[in-house]
């Protein structure tokens, strides 16, 4: 949508903005937007197309970080007949923006919050099940590999899923953000962590938040500060655990995760020809890559490293 048209759709939430920024699209097909008012004051508004989704479980989970002093911004306004929420803005000061291996105390509140998040009491939500988790794995197969590279299944990668889902399930499952990393996480105007886009919050291991933050799709972490962060992890939430441990939870929760975006991106390009985040998935891939134990699954390891990642920047510089 541009300027004009955001700009109409304020006036029919009753809110007589004078200007319009487009912040960002993200891949739920939310559409971000600051507005800007009299006296330098700004709001966000998101829309969602209402004929496609709703804000109702955003508002719900929203409604529950604010009573439980979770840092999130302020809802202003709802108005779902024309698929608009608007909220406090927070600014432009983003964890994405910030290398944290500069900034190891961001990292400390990035697992504090997320600690947070996990042990809330937030009724109504939904659990992850075998199902789901298997098949968001799958689509690395069905969706990157065949659709978008056009290669074959690997056996191998079906035996991956299998193992992944097996250490999953050993893990505890706590509230999960499902998208937890730094492009969800701002700074706000007291210099404290903010949270937001937390509409796909449910019950799920551990690990996935985990290998959100820590796991990142742009830079690697020194190995001193992902262990900082994790024995910050373990001392929130007390749990009697050694850090060795919740890396492994990190590990798997990684997996999954890495194999679900890349056919989550993947499929963005195919159905509708969104190139926006395309550039992430080399880096995905051998995050990925990296994650996978060396042990019978060196030889994936070795032919996605080989086969596939060439293949992969072969297509990207084709685009």
């Amino acid at each position: 949508m541009n300027k004009e048209a955001a700009l109409e759709l304020a006036k029919k939430t009753g809110l007589n903005a004078i200007d319009v920024d487009i912040l960002k699209l993200e891949a739920s097909g939310r559409e971000y937007y600051r507005l800007y008012f009299d006296k330098e004051e700004s709001l966000v508004m998101c829309y969602l197309d209402p004929k496609k989704d709703n804000h109702t479980k955003f508002l719900h989970v929203s409604n529950f970080f604010t009573n439980l002093s979770i840092n999130s911004p302020e809802i202003i306004l709802a108005n779902q007949a024309v698929g608009v929420i608007v909220q406090e803005d927070l600014g432009d000061k983003c964890l994405i923006d910030i290398d944290l291996n500069e900034n190891p105390e961001l990292l400390k509140q990035s697992v504090e919050i997320l600690s947070k998040i996990q042990t809330a009491h937030i009724p109504q939500i939904d659990k992850l099940d075998e199902e789901s988790l298997m098949m968001q794995m799958e689509t690395i197969q069905s969706i990157f590999l065949e659709k978008f590279l056009s290669c074959e299944k690997l056996k191998e990668l079906e035996n991956l899923q299998a193992r992944a889902f097996s250490k999953l399930s050993e893990q505890p499952w706590m509230n999960c953000h499902f998208d937890f990393e730094r492009r969800n996480l701002m700074v706000d105007s007291s210099n404290e962590i903010a949270v937001i886009d937390f509409q796909d919050l449910c019950i799920g291991p551990v690990g996935i938040d985990l290998a959100g933050i820590i796991v990142d799709h742009y830079i690697s972490y020194s190995d001193q500060l992902i262990d900082n962060a994790l024995k910050h992890y373990v001392q929130c939430l007390q749990l009697d655990v050694s850090v060795k441990d919740v890396n492994e939870w990190l590990r798997w929760g990684g997996i999954q995760r890495n194999m679900r975006i890349l056919g989550t991106l993947s499929n963005l390009y195919i159905q509708d020809n969104r190139t926006f985040r395309l550039k992430d998935l080399p880096g995905i891939l051998e995050n990925l890559i990296t994650l996978i134990p060396n042990d019978e699954f060196m030889s994936l390891k070795e032919h996605l490293s080989s086969a596939v990642m060439p293949k992969l920047h072969k297509e990207l510089e084709a685009l």
